[in-house]
């Protein structure tokens, strides 16, 4: 299979894990090395082995070029395209499909995403570049609505005319004739599939006028889940929890008739501050808020890349391509009529055996407590990750592709996904578990590999420079650099040296390769 210039041959995924091939002897020597290796890695407190990246080109060539090509443009890692990418495919998908595993789990497309990374790290502009299909289709619907709300002024001007005509014809007569009485013209309703801070009685009833579903963006998580009780404790936490399931809510609302949303769909994407997700996480796990809701999340934590300037931009047509899939997708699909999609008997197989696999990891010795909750939940998200890349793969080519069907590709594509999300979410909770010391040096390490230059050793940066940017934020100072910067070479993950400029040295920290000089 050819994806965005890259042969990928189907047979090296094994139910989403990569065949490895044996590349060691049997010689003594390399048994040692490898041995050596394994515990110079137990000695490290800081986890500097990189984290896979976003799997992007087991997508359609469409969204796989259009996630590269808009990575390259905002000098930004593709995980962040990636995640935008995954939840604009979603509310495309909408209430408009559903996959049924068997006839008592049936599940839909909705996500809750987040994008764990440092300010001014292109997150946000990564985000609205993905959800371009979907603002393109929320103008579509603003500009419709105007149309009918001028429309509707001329029928009601109308309406009250023959309304008046009716009320006098009733004059002198014992009955009236209902038959005969004007209908008075519905007030037009927006469509709104974008919401960004609404409040959950706002949100309510945009899924009141859109049943097809609704994405809520956020630039920061954080107040979203800090203010989710604000108003009214434990109510819209509860909604929340409805809603990830798409289970039908009720509301009674003061002086207004009472609102049912059947099968309310909404997808929540934003990012998050790594020292936010430490907070976030941390009173998640206390008291009555330890009900699994962060545990629905999917987390994306990728490891940061130079954020220099580059020439790279997007062409229009790769822009043009992605959205044509998208909103084609949305246009193919009806709430009202959703399509029903099974797995083939084969990939039903492999799916069983990477859900299987994933309890196994539960309940193995030395597994964390604190991700079993997350598991337990990825078992649940990976479906909803199969049928989004499934429909994305039909509306990519619909004459090829049978829409109520997925094949043991797909599977195979989704489980590898799942494992990058695995992966990620380690690394997110591992992170909150972290000292202060570990804490701040992997916002040092981070802070290089995004700012630093090229070494022959690996990523080097000027020791002033850290303290210029406030590599810690308020706490920023040269002797906590230094200090963490000593944390990092007495574990081998790094080193400082002396470069003549001129007449004097200047102090330069190099950080290693994987923690290899």
């Amino acid at each position: 299979m050819n994806v965005n210039g890259e042969e990928i041959n189907k047979e090296v995924f094994h139910h989403g894990q990569p065949q490895q091939k044996n590349v060691t002897s049997n010689r003594i020597p390399q048994e040692i090395d490898l041995f050596e290796e394994e515990l110079h890695k137990e000695a490290q407190t800081v986890a500097i082995h990189e984290t896979p990246p976003f799997p992007f080109t087991l997508l359609p060539e469409p969204i796989a070029r259009f996630i590269n090509d808009t990575a390259k443009a905002l000098s930004c890692p593709p995980d962040f395209v990636g995640m935008g990418v995954l939840a604009c495919a979603s509310v495309a998908i909408g209430n408009g499909a559903v996959l049924e595993l068997k006839k008592s789990w049936i599940t839909g497309a909705s996500l809750y995403c987040a994008i764990v990374a440092e300010p001014g790290s292109a997150k946000t502009p990564a985000i609205s570049k993905a959800l371009k299909p979907l603002f393109d289709l929320q103008d579509y619907n603003y500009r419709e609505y105007l149309s009918k709300k001028e429309q509707y002024h001329l029928e009601k001007e109308n309406y009250e005319i023959e309304y008046e005509k009716w009320k006098q014809s009733l004059k002198g007569k014992k009955k009236a004739n209902l038959d005969e009485k004007p209908y008075e013209p519905n007030i037009p309703t927006l469509q709104q599939i974008i919401s960004m801070d609404s409040t959950m009685e706002a949100l309510q009833e945009n899924l009141f006028f859109n049943k097809r579903g609704v994405i809520k963006v956020h630039d920061e998580l954080l107040g979203f889940v800090k203010g989710m009780n604000q108003y009214r404790a434990g109510a819209d936490r509860q909604y929340w929890l409805s809603i990830w399931s798409n289970e039908p809510i009720i509301i009674n609302r003061k002086g207004k008739e009472p609102m049912q949303l059947q099968k309310p769909f909404v997808t929540i994407v934003g990012g998050i501050q790594p020292d936010m997700i430490d907070e976030i996480i941390k009173s998640e796990r206390k008291g009555s808020a330890n009900d699994g809701f962060i545990d629905r999340f999917l987390f994306c934590y990728p490891d940061p890349i130079p954020s220099n300037w580059t020439d790279e931009d997007v062409a229009q047509e790769v822009v043009a391509e992605y959205c044509d899939t998208i909103i084609k997708l949305y246009n193919s699909l009806n709430e009202d009529n959703p399509k029903k999609v099974s797995l083939s008997p084969g990939a039903k197989e492999a799916f069983t055996m990477w859900y299987d696999i994933t309890e196994d990891e539960t309940i193995a010795a030395g597994f964390p407590e604190l991700l079993k909750g997350v598991w337990k939940k990825l078992k649940g998200i990976h479906p909803r990750i199969m049928l989004i890349m499934h429909m994305l793969k039909w509306a990519s080519n619909p004459d090829s592709v049978r829409v109520d069907i997925i094949d043991e590709e797909i599977v195979s594509y989704a489980n590898y996904m799942m494992n990058y999300f695995k992966a990620q979410a380690k690394k997110v909770f591992q992170f909150t578990q972290s000292n202060y010391e570990d804490k701040n040096a992997i916002k040092l390490i981070d802070y290089v590999r995004r700012k630093g230059k090229k070494h022959e050793n690996g990523v080097s940066i000027r020791v002033n420079t850290l303290n210029q940017g406030k590599v810690f934020g308020r706490s920023t100072n040269i002797r906590l650099i230094e200090e963490t910067i000593e944390r990092l070479e007495a574990q081998g993950l790094g080193e400082i040296q002396l470069r003549q400029y001129k007449n004097h040295f200047i102090k330069q920290f190099v950080l290693y390769y994987n923690g290899v000089p």
